[in-house]
């Protein structure tokens, strides 16, 4: 059994993974499970999995899909568990964070070159992947998901109503981008929260997000190249 561990910073992160995953695989032998951190200076430190199934021995891909609810605690968790997760198998480790709050634009190429500071290279490989400026650029991207949400919310309308392309500009040079996604949801008297991602992950066209944005989304580009050389091109979906 081959085996992936995901640390992501936010429920937003761990349902866009589990979904693009699952598109990407079919879920063709492939056993997903989510799972959280909590705790570890006051209160005794839990990882707690849920939500999944347990793997069996039939399972070939087993990943795991962990929440550190907060984009500081990436780096710090995947650094508490590396070596224990390199006993237990796994081959790589992945951690995906926001940019915002905490940076900005300017703080990038410092941000990235501490990204792997700490990591014990004699264990499993270890990469954490930035998403800038958050995860709902790659959303806005997506541009063809807003008339799904409604059949108001054409690009033109976006583009009339906002003054940006979604479709066609760098939606990684957006300030917020989640911010974004509201007002275009708002245009058509919809609601864009943390707490609704489930609506938009729902209605993204994962074929585009996996075979066409990652030419325009270099965390996402990073994602994809990852989950490829996890999965075998038996399992991989084709076009």
């Amino acid at each position: 059994m081959k085996k992936l561990a995901f640390f992501v910073e936010g429920y937003s992160e761990v349902l866009f993974v589990e979904k693009l995953i699952g598109e990407i695989a079919e879920k063709n032998n492939v056993t997903i499970e989510r799972g959280y951190i909590r705790g570890g200076k006051t209160i005794q430190k839990q990882l707690t999995v849920i939500n999944g199934k347990s793997a069996s021995s039939a399972c070939e891909y087993y990943v795991l899909i962990l929440n550190c609810q907060g984009d500081h605690q990436v780096a710090t968790r995947i650094a508490e568990e590396h070596r224990s997760f390199s006993g237990m198998g796994y081959e790589k480790l992945i951690g995906i964070r926001d940019v915002r709050p905490t940076f900005q634009h300017s703080d990038i190429p410092r941000l990235e070159a501490t990204l792997r500071k700490g990591i014990d290279q004699s264990l499993i490989p270890a990469e954490i992947i930035l998403s800038i400026m958050e995860i709902e650029s790659v959303f806005l991207g997506e541009a063809t998901h807003f008339e799904r949400i409604d059949p108001a919310l054409t690009v033109d309308v976006i583009k009339s109503k906002l003054g940006f392309d979604p479709a066609s500009g760098d939606m990684e040079l957006r300030t917020e981008p989640a911010a974004d996604l509201a007002n275009c949801y708002a245009i058509a008297g919809k609601t864009y929260t943390k707490q609704l991602v489930q609506d938009t992950i729902d209605v993204l066209d994962f074929d585009r997000i996996y075979l066409e944005q990652p030419q325009r989304f270099k965390s996402l580009s990073q994602l994809v190249s990852h989950i490829d050389s996890f999965l075998s091109p038996s399992v991989l979906r084709v076009g």
